[in-house]
Parts: structure tokens; C-alpha cells; sequence
């Protein structure tokens, strides 16, 4: 059986009506449990890549070539439910401001209870209590706090630890966290990566820009 996780295969991304190229030709693998890290300089398409993965791309907009394989499965070729039960749910996401992945108008206990009932078939009390969980593993104290804030009334370091505690509670198998440590001091730049490396050991994959 392969160790393969993650199969990028010959993924070229254009825009449609300008004809631009905006990614040519990217190939890589990432073995389940495994870690890369995607280097380029701004604007060489290393969030496009992570988008596509995601499925984050308008269609009418780009245009996407090769292919994305996810534990052997083409990720193209599913249909909208089914890449449902993909993306939040085994894929999971740390964007570089996590801010835009969060309602503004809800609280984060609501949001991400919502998210695990979806996942994982629980009611909202087993969700909150297993989510609560994974806060302490994300290095987060005063949860109670946390889950009654708005997103607002919360830091952007704290916010990015609620959604890496969201992996821990999902059980995601493969992280992508597109500069996940830019906007964060010394001290939660550390915490960061060893919140990663702990999703790393329970054996999630992780593909960093």
C-alpha cells in the first residue's frame, strides 16, 4: 500500500480570460505523517497551490491543469458532496490571518461545535466538550472565555490556535497552513510550531508556506 498521502501531479493554474499563467508544471508528494514546506518569494503561487488543494478556486475564473490525488483518490473528480467529506474533515486549514475563516458576527464556541456536529455526528454538547479538549492540547487556557468571544474580541495568535485545536479535534489527516507564524511574536512563533509538530505525532501531515 502506498505511504503516499498527497499527490500533486503536473498542476499547471491559469486565469481563464487573461490567459496567465500563474503556476506551471508543480509536482510533489507528502507521505502521511510527513511535513513540506512550500519557498518562494511573493506572488510565485504558493497560496494558489494551497487553494487548489483546497478546492478554494473559482472555476469560471481559473483554469486548472494535472491532477490532485488524496489518499489515492482524484480530488477533481468528486462531486460537491463528496469533497465535502474531504475538506474541513480530513483537510484542514490555518490560513495566514484567521480572521477571514471565521464568522465575525458568531462566537467561536458556536462556530467550531457546529463544524465538529457536521463532521463527526455529535450534538453540540459532546462537540463543545471533545473541542474544549483540544484547546488545552492547542495551548489554550480560559476556554470558557474563548468559546463565548466574538472572533474580534479575540488576538490573531489566539485565533490561529483555535483553529490548529480544530485539527486536533477533527483528527485531521493532512494540515495546510499557508504562513502560519508570520504575523506572531518570538514566543507564540515557538508555541506555533510545537502545536504543529503535536498534530504531526497524532499522525496529521503537514504542508507549510
Amino acid at each position: 500500500m502506498s505511504k503516499e498521502l498527497l499527490q500533486v501531479e503536473h498542476v499547471t493554474i491559469s486565469l481563464k480570460n487573461q490567459h496567465q499563467v500563474l503556476v506551471k508544471n508543480i509536482s510533489f508528494s507528502l507521505e502521511k505523517a510527513g511535513a513540506i514546506t512550500l519557498l518562494g518569494q511573493s506572488g510565485s503561487g504558493k497560496t494558489t497551490i494551497c487553494r487548489s488543494i483546497l478546492g478554494l478556486l473559482n472555476r469560471n475564473t481559473f483554469q486548472v491543469e494535472g491532477d490532485i490525488l488524496f489518499g489515492g483518490i482524484s480530488l477533481f473528480q468528486l462531486k460537491e458532496k463528496e469533497r465535502a467529506m474531504y475538506y474541513g474533515r480530513k483537510i484542514a486549514f490555518v490560513p495566514q490571518n484567521p480572521m477571514t475563516a471565521l464568522d465575525p458576527s458568531r462566537k467561536v464556541g458556536a462556530q467550531m461545535s457546529e463544524f465538529l456536529r457536521i463532521h463527526q455526528d455529535l450534538n453540540k454538547k459532546d462537540a463543545l466538550s471533545l473541542y474544549e479538549q483540544a484547546m488545552g492540547r492547542a495551548g489554550l487556557t480560559d476556554t470558557k472565555r474563548i468559546l463565548n468571544s466574538l472572533p474580534g474580541q479575540l488576538s490573531g495568535g489566539m485565533l490561529q490556535r483555535c483553529l490548529i485545536a480544530l485539527a486536533f479535534a477533527g483528527k485531521a489527516k493532512l494540515v495546510i497552513a499557508d504562513e502560519p507564524t508570520t504575523a506572531l511574536d518570538a514566543v507564540h512563533r515557538d508555541q506555533a510550531v510545537a502545536q504543529f509538530l503535536q498534530l504531526q505525532e497524532q499522525g496529521c501531515a503537514l504542508l507549510i508556506v
